[in-house]
């Protein structure tokens, strides 16, 4: 497959998260999110990787940006005398994010590349239960690492299915505190451009 200098391969997926730590501390109410189902989200997004060099092995920069939320999901927090109490929490996510990448064909109809760089992100967070009822919005920052597989169809339009790990802290407003994030997002993807 011929993959020129200076061209831009656009990339779109849809996918859910699997994140091992979703919390919410260092407020007046720790949430603790991967206890129930706030750790399962649904995101769609995109962008794009530009290629900078190489032949055999192509590397350069990309920028991505995904949309993803839970309505109504089951979260714990920490109740008085250290009972666990069950919230309902909104969480709606918008992040930005792009590094280096590097890839490489492996014949004519298979491509897999890696990639990381740091990542940008904006919470709006919205809990109910029993006496809890907070709402608040920050932004935040981390990094990620992603890789993927993607067969060449004869149309020249790539599809595949990627994973991403991503580690960030969003600093919410109304006395929350942080929004701790890490863990994995299982991706599928299809991309065009060459």
């Amino acid at each position: 497959m011929d993959w020129q200098v200076g061209q831009a391969l656009l990339q779109g997926f849809v996918g859910w998260s699997a994140f091992t730590d979703v919390e919410v501390d260092g407020g007046t109410t720790d949430v603790d999110g991967d206890s129930g189902d706030l750790d399962s989200i649904p995101l769609i997004g995109g962008g794009g990787q530009f290629k900078l060099g190489g032949e055999r092995l192509d590397f350069g920069l990309e920028g991505l940006l995904s949309l993803g939320g839970r309505a109504n999901a089951t979260a714990f927090a920490a109740g008085g005398g250290g009972a666990a109490v069950a919230v309902d929490v909104d969480l709606l996510l918008f992040e930005l994010y792009g590094g280096p990448f590097a890839s490489m064909f492996l014949g004519e109809k298979l491509r897999v590349y890696a990639a990381g760089g740091p990542l940008m992100q904006f919470a709006e967070y919205d809990q109910q239960g029993g006496t809890f009822d907070n709402d608040g919005s920050g932004f935040g920052a981390g990094f990620y690492a992603r890789t993927g597989l993607e067969f060449v169809l004869p149309s020249r339009t790539l599809v595949g299915f990627g994973v991403r790990w991503s580690d960030s802290s969003v600093d919410l407003s109304g006395g929350l505190g942080d929004l701790e994030i890490q863990g994995l997002e299982a991706l599928i993807t299809v991309s065009v451009g060459l």
